[in-house]
């Protein structure tokens, strides 16, 4: 079932998340990876970009984990999947081809929210984790340049930049059963990108 949804608005969440209890009896569990990209640099940036990339980065994060764990709560379980970046352990300058300041905040924060949610929801039988994924090739970095790519690709020790479907593996992994006992983790996927 497809549905389109502001997950800045709590309305909007809560109206996907009633609807998709509707139409299969619950929810047992929530992958979130939307985001906005933002390449401004601190000097290009200012508050309606930061205030525009933390409203659906981290607010929306929130929001829509929030409306899925009330849902999950009565049948005490459930896995919560979010997604951070590895360009929150280097810091982003932005510029064509890098996230900016207010993206690599935005992916931090989603570290803190992580551990802040399991922590809260682990007594109910909800277990929240996160991916942090590398340079991956979405509709996010679609508009970087061959050289930019590049560069990205000879960071990490793979030599290339991730596949959306590498990302998803591992995300479906912390949400299935074979993660039963990962609570508030954090797992990279970036062709090694962390040590290179």
């Amino acid at each position: 079932m497809a549905l389109r949804a502001d997950v800045s608005s709590e309305q909007e969440c809560r109206k996907a998340v009633a609807e998709t209890v509707r139409r299969f009896g619950g929810v047992d569990g929530l992958i979130h990876m939307a985001a906005l990209h933002s390449t401004k640099t601190w000097a290009e940036a200012d508050a309606v970009e930061f205030n525009r990339i933390m409203a659906v980065n981290v607010t929306g994060a929130f929001l829509i984990a929030k409306a899925a764990a009330e849902a999950m709560k009565p049948a005490g379980r459930g896995a919560i999947v979010f997604a951070s970046s590895t360009v929150m352990n280097s810091g982003g300058v932005g510029g064509h081809g890098r996230g900016g300041p207010a993206y690599a905040t935005s992916k931090a924060a989603i570290i803190g929210l992580t551990r802040s949610l399991a922590k809260s929801l682990a007594p109910h039988g909800i277990r929240v984790n996160a991916v942090s994924p590398g340079s991956t090739d979405t509709a996010m970095t679609a508009d970087y340049s061959d050289a930019a790519r590049r560069q990205l690709a000879e960071r990490v020790p793979l030599g290339r930049i991730g596949r959306p479907e590498e990302i998803a593996a591992v995300a479906c992994f912390l949400a299935g059963d074979g993660a039963s006992y990962m609570v508030g983790d954090v797992v990279n996927v970036n062709g090694g990108g962390n040590f290179s």
